[in-house]
């Protein structure tokens, strides 16, 4: 490994070699493996966030209760909880959780290792980024060979959050500039399958729409980016990309509507 790989690749293989870190879960999923494990105070695991791009979560179990909280990757490349400490990893975080609260509703006791022989589950946009950061470069500098991955290397975090907020263009679900009444009749072609969504843009200052079938009509969702590049639903939960609010969103209305996403087949997101 050359010295300029040796910062975020380094950080994600000791995290994904940590026995209590699970990857991309939800935190209904971190909280079942926290009371498969007794839920005693203090139990936890370490999870990859699905707001913040490049961050973690840490699910707590205490007094018969679920706790979660969002450690953040800050522009320095530091860790730290909302609020608390900065540190130079998640691991350093978990280190210093365990000997001081600041914040939490306890101290950090014991590791809810993972099930044996079960591996960190990868995302849905861990599996494409690889493939799209290759065909960035490719395009965009011209390069192949050593040169292509020597380029990667030193680039990685830059080129990391380049496609994490342009990945959404790549998927089947995303629709691109199309108005309102255009989407409704390519969701109701076909399968009239209640859950089939697709995503548009609704204008360029980064503001989109989730279009959803439910019994037959398209309910339309606004997402908008607030001043510090953050999207949600108006007051709703936010997050980094559009790849995020989507995935979070879907995987929401499916637990109530156990509907589908328009072209599913070639979706390659695990709801």
């Amino acid at each position: 490994m050359t010295q300029a790989s040796s910062g975020t690749d380094l950080m994600a293989d000791n995290v994904s070699a940590l026995p209590f870190f699970y990857g991309n879960i939800t935190r209904e999923e971190a909280e079942v493996y926290l009371r498969q494990a007794g839920m005693n105070n203090g139990l936890y695991l370490l999870r990859q966030s699905r707001n913040y791009l490049g961050g973690f979560a840490l699910s707590v179990s205490n007094s018969g209760r679920f706790y979660h909280y969002t450690i953040e990757r800050q522009p320095n490349e530091m860790y730290a909880i909302a609020g608390g400490k900065s540190h130079r990893c998640p691991t350093d975080v978990i280190d210093y959780h365990s000997q001081e609260m600041d914040g939490l509703v306890c101290l950090l006791k014991k590791p809810c290792n993972r099930p044996k022989n079960m591996q960190p589950k990868v995302g849905p946009f861990e599996d494409l980024k690889e493939r799209l950061i290759q065909e960035y470069v490719k395009q965009t500098w011209k390069l192949q060979g050593p040169a292509l991955e020597q380029a990667i290397i030193s680039q990685r975090p830059q080129l990391e959050k380049l496609i994490a907020t342009t990945a959404h263009e790549k998927m089947p679900w995303f629709h691109g500039t199309i108005t309102r009444e255009n989407s409704e009749p390519r969701l109701q072609n076909g399968s009239r399958t209640n859950g089939k969504f697709l995503i548009r843009q609704r204008d360029q200052n980064g503001s989109y729409a989730l279009c959803l079938l439910h019994e037959g009509q398209v309910m339309h969702y606004r997402i908008d980016k607030d001043r510090t590049g953050k999207l949600s639903i108006p007051d709703g939960k936010k997050f980094d990309t559009l790849w995020q609010v989507t995935s979070f969103l879907v995987f929401f209305l499916h637990s109530v509507l156990l509907g589908r996403p328009l072209d599913s087949i070639k979706l390659p997101i695990s709801l």
